[in-house]
């Protein structure tokens, strides 16, 4: 009964007036999210240079489009897209495409990934697992136009 002297109000009430003022606390906020957005980077067979560089003294890094898609704040993705026909790579191919061009992208950011499909000569992929497996890995698919006709 001396609790009832103490504290007159009921339990049932005040609690849910300590939870809305606690959450006026936290929605005070009026920053205004700038929406996300995601981009696509198109790239061919004889011209991966949108998303690859050489440098003068012959090493390698991301192109310039690349570094500056990362660095915006609004863009969630960027998606290094293939377009066009595959099937001039081999299996030493695959391989040269994966080490020399697509591994930087990746490797930059987490940011970049793969979207889109790389029709290569039937059989080539499955001649480098590992290589194959990377690409699937990271986004591509490959031969899918195949996959859908069986």
């Amino acid at each position: 009964m001396k609790l009832n002297k103490v504290l007159p109000y009921k339990l049932a009430r005040v609690l849910p007036i300590l939870g809305i003022a606690g959450a006026s606390l936290f929605a005070g906020c009026n920053k205004e999210d700038e929406p996300t957005r995601d981009v696509e980077i198109t790239f061919v067979v004889r011209d991966p240079w949108d998303i690859i560089q050489k440098n003068p003294d012959g090493t390698r890094q991301v192109s310039q489009l690349i570094k500056d898609y990362v660095a915006q704040p609004n863009v969630r993705t960027v998606y290094l897209v293939p377009v066009g026909s595959w099937i001039i790579y081999d299996c030493n191919g695959i391989t040269g495409i994966r080490k020399n061009t697509l591994e930087y992208a990746i490797n930059y950011s987490p940011k970049v990934r793969g979207r889109g499909d790389f029709d290569f000569p039937l059989g080539e992929a499955s001649k480098v697992p590992v290589d194959s497996l990377w690409y699937v890995h990271n986004g591509w698919t490959i031969n899918r136009y195949y996959q859908k006709q069986r």
